[in-house]
């Protein structure tokens, strides 16, 4: 339900019997507030009131990303390893992507339909963005497992909403693909991050230890990645 807290600030107020407390949530550029089914109005509007600096700040940057990534479509161009490259789009006889090192180049097959046309598109770059992950991570990961003396079995990509890698008992590390938009340097924090968890199946102290005595700029990385988050998901 929508509701309006004064003239300037509107949320989205989401009620939930197996909620305890309430919560607040920025999310795309649009406020939520979690609440209990009993937690009456005056109490919510106090606890926005409270929180109004931290709402304010995070719509702020939201927006800022949100401008970002609308004028990378306007621009008709991509990131990679946070350098622009420049993208087409052409209708030929089958739905394929060219990459020529500077300029990436996606194909509509004709045979598609025009409603379609923007999805394949889509599928297009999702796909060479996906190879490119593949190529320059397998790379990377090769050079920190020998410098941290940790071995990896293999590693896949995938897209997730909430998480950068993961890493499971059969050594396996999975990493998101829509990293590779990013800096090399932060893209390092995630792997170095990912190849602890063979060690260290947990985020104790010994877990951070070893992260930091290969990679010291932990804190400038997860900055990045928190303030970019919207922006290398779109």
């Amino acid at each position: 339900m929508l509701q309006h807290f004064n003239t300037e600030l509107s949320y989205t107020l989401v009620r939930s019997s197996r909620r305890k407390r309430l919560a607040l949530q920025v999310k795309n550029g649009a406020l939520y507030v979690r609440a209990t089914p009993f937690c009456c109005q005056s109490q919510i509007n106090a606890f926005i009131r409270l929180k109004l600096g931290w709402i304010q700040l995070q719509l702020y940057r939201q927006q800022q990303q949100l401008q970002h990534v609308k004028s990378e479509v306007r621009a008709q161009e991509l990131r990679l390893l946070d350098q622009p490259v420049p993208l087409q789009k052409l209708v030929a006889s089958k739905s394929s992507y060219l990459f020529d090192g500077e300029q990436l180049t996606v194909f509509c097959s004709h045979r598609v339909r025009s409603e379609r046309q923007q999805l394949t598109y889509q599928q297009q770059i999702e796909l060479w963005y996906q190879q490119q992950a593949i190529a320059w991570i397998g790379p990377r990961l090769d050079y920190w497992q020998e410098r941290m003396q940790l071995r990896y079995r293999r590693f896949f990509v995938k897209a997730w909403r909430r998480r950068w890698g993961c890493c499971n008992s059969e050594l396996e590390l999975g990493f998101n693909w829509h990293l590779i938009k990013a800096p090399a340097w932060v893209i390092d924090y995630v792997l170095v991050h990912e190849l602890a968890h063979l060690k260290w199946m947990d985020h104790s102290a010994n877990f951070w230890q070893l992260v930091r005595s290969h990679y010291p700029d932990v804190e400038a990385a997860r900055h990045w990645l928190q303030q970019h988050q919207l922006w290398l998901l779109n």
